[in-house]
């Protein structure tokens, strides 16, 4: 899942309309994405393999957790916001590649501050609506592993130990290995468009089955089609928000070179686990050459972590379409500093343009 979205977005919103510190946010957040990390480890695999998209569904009761902090909820409070929430949580992922997908993280934050404040207000919920014989553990996973939950909240701290990654690209984090390997092809021969004659990427289900998009159309679908990854890639040796637009989805140039990308089922990958997210390139170039990569940790991933530069790097890109850039570098240091920050609106100040 990805656990910042709903959380920190329902964490800021409500942060916002109390004036809480820079400390008082992180602490909500972080209680949020420790409960919401937990549940999603704890709920049968079958959640999301049936097709729910954790993000939307799990993502809700993280968001609804951290805006009980921020509201300083009593427990039975709090029980009933989960509770709340339970019934109104919700993603698919037959919409990955669509406007819907990143409404699910939305509605996840909206869902959640929605939830407390009606807890708030005196709104009753089943308060044990996780354990349940008719809860949500029981009726989205068919079932849970209690020892994921019980005794673990914050022992270790699922943001520290597994670790989480953040995307150097702006698609689904299961390219990411296959990107990386064909950028590193691209590099070490100096590949050109003109130099290949097909791609062919191994990997396995949990892989292709959501990356689905063979010849994609649009910015959105793009985001889930390992043909337009790879061929981003190798026209323009990167592959950022820049890339993931229509326009240049659909150019000629993009169109034709995906026609010559195809993706294969591996058995071999697929026997090594759902959970592991690996890859093989093998790009056949014009002269007869068979060139191979193997996946590697992928960059930005707890193995492989992002810089502060690379970090800051991706702030700028980001931010640069809607801020100038000495409001950046401003933001920036008021970020670096939000631990002593005493009312978060001077964030939302500084990151609202205009």
């Amino acid at each position: 899942m990805h656990p910042t979205t709903p959380v920190m977005a329902a964490a800021l919103a409500l942060g916002e309309t109390r004036g809480i510190s820079g400390r008082d946010l992180l602490t909500a957040f972080l209680v949020g994405f420790e409960v919401e990390c937990k549940m999603a480890e704890a709920i049968n695999p079958i959640h999301y393999k049936k097709g729910y998209h954790t993000t939307g569904t799990i993502g809700a009761f993280g968001a609804a957790t951290a805006c009980g902090k921020v509201l300083h909820l009593s427990e039975q409070e709090m029980r009933c916001t989960l509770g709340c929430v339970a019934s109104m949580s919700a993603g698919i992922r037959a919409n990955f590649g669509t406007m819907t997908k990143p409404l699910h993280a939305g509605r996840a934050a909206e869902n959640g501050v929605v939830a407390a404040h009606l807890a708030q207000l005196g709104f009753t919920a089943d308060p044990d609506v996780l354990e349940n014989p008719w809860g949500y553990f029981k009726i989205l996973g068919d079932g849970f592993d209690p020892d994921k939950v019980s005794g673990k909240l914050g022992s270790p701290h699922t943001i520290m130990d597994p670790g989480i990654s953040i995307k150097p690209y702006p698609s689904g984090v299961l390219s990411h290995p296959s990107m990386n390997a064909m950028l590193d092809l691209v590099r070490e021969h100096h590949l050109q468009p003109q130099d290949v004659a097909e791609i062919h990427l191994h990997a396995g289900s949990n892989i292709l089955n959501p990356l689905r998009y063979a010849l994609p159309q649009t910015g959105l679908e793009a985001k889930f089609s390992l043909p337009f990854c790879l061929a981003s890639v190798l026209l323009r040796r990167r592959a950022g928000i820049k890339e993931f637009r229509d326009e240049f989805v659909r150019s000629p140039q993009v169109q034709e070179l995906m026609k010559r990308i195809s993706t294969i089922l591996d058995p071999e990958i697929e026997a090594k686990g759902y959970e592991k997210i690996l890859s093989r390139v093998e790009v056949k170039l014009n002269d007869g050459r068979v060139l191979k990569k193997e996946s590697s940790p992928y960059k930005g991933g707890p193995e492989n972590p992002l810089s502060d530069e690379e970090l800051y790097e991706k702030f700028y890109s980001c931010a640069g379409f809607v801020l100038p850039k000495e409001r950046i570098i401003h933001v920036h240091q008021l970020l670096k500093g939000i631990e002593d920050l005493r009312d978060i609106r001077s964030l939302i100040l500084a990151l609202t343009p205009g």
